[in-house]
């Protein structure tokens, strides 16, 4: 479906695979001007040592030391709570994270996970991020061209009880490469405490620049562990915790996979930059199509929001 909106981004997803086809279509991006930076020109990040984090992401296809600052953290946290996210990625299933025990066992429902829509737009901070001084140098060295923002992305992962099967595919807890443009680049920020049973993110060391031909040919991107360990070794995957707050950036072409989470549901943020905006890449969603469920049913999202603000106007 991909492909029938943009053929262009069909094409790259086919192409993009190769190596020296990204590093030729990358080469003819940099007539663009990096020093022709879009936002503003403040950063939240002040101690970021932006040669470290392209050495990082050149080498092994991540960087692990990021931080937001606390207050920063804060807000984004706020408005996580405050905000309907969307059970398992179905706009008509929409809730407020502190209702979702109530409206799984009240309807039936198993969520493994829930997505939070157009939060570029409605949380300064997210929109902040996107044109971070700090964030947009270390894409356009990385990148060699001038970043596009391409979207952000606002995600719980659930733990859900042994009673239901778990279903990978909406977490996806198997490792995969992303190919959103022929160079990306992701950072990604934990907002709930992450450690080994928690959900972790993983990445593969060097596989952004390392992969066998066999894989790069199949049309499935998806790997099993197996498969993962035996090419690259137990050595190169690596299991990211930290603080909430803490972040990373990300090589999207590196092998990597989500964890399930046992012990704790984790919240993560994403913010993601290319060459190019497929328009296909984003957490943008028409109002319209968004319902939110309460105890009396599903309701529009604009009839939900106009309650939920008379009720803390009381």
């Amino acid at each position: 479906s991909k492909g029938f909106k943009n053929p262009s981004w069909l094409v790259m997803s086919v192409v993009g695979r190769f190596t020296i086809i990204r590093h030729f279509v990358v080469l003819l991006k940099r007539s663009v001007s990096r020093q022709e930076q879009p936002g503003n020109k403040t950063s939240v990040f002040a101690d970021i040592s932006i040669s470290d984090v392209i050495k990082s992401l050149n080498q092994d296809g991540f960087h692990l030391r990021l931080k937001l600052p606390q207050p920063v953290l804060d807000r984004i946290v706020d408005f996580s709570l405050s905000t309907v996210c969307y059970g398992n990625q179905d706009s008509e299933l929409g809730f407020l994270y502190r209702d979702k025990e109530k409206i799984e066992q009240k309807y039936g429902y198993t969520f493994f996970m829930a997505e939070y829509y157009n939060t570029s737009l409605l949380c300064q901070e997210i929109q902040n991020l996107s044109c971070d001084s700090q964030l947009l140098e270390i894409a356009s060295r990385y990148l060699k061209a001038k970043p596009v923002f391409t979207g952000s992305r606002l995600w719980w992962n659930f733990v859900v009880s042994d009673d239901h099967p778990y279903d990978s595919s909406q977490t996806i807890t198997f490792f995969h490469y992303d190919l959103d443009d022929y160079a990306c680049v992701r950072f990604f920020f934990y907002l709930t405490d992450v450690d080994s049973r928690s959900g972790p993110h993983v990445c593969v060391r060097s596989s952004h620049m390392n992969k066998s031909l066999l894989h790069l040919l199949m049309p499935m991107k998806r790997r099993s562990d197996t498969k993962i360990q035996t090419f690259y070794g137990t050595d190169n995957i690596v299991t990211i915790t930290g603080n909430k707050g803490f972040g990373f950036a990300e090589d999207t072409f590196c092998y990597h996979k989500a964890t399930r989470p046992l012990d704790q549901d984790r919240l993560m943020l994403q913010i993601q930059f290319a060459t190019k905006d497929y328009g296909l890449h984003n957490d943008l969603k028409d109002n319209s199509c968004l319902k939110h469920i309460t105890e009396y049913g599903q309701v529009p999202l604009w009839v939900s929001l106009a309650l939920l603000q008379g009720s803390y106007g009381k």
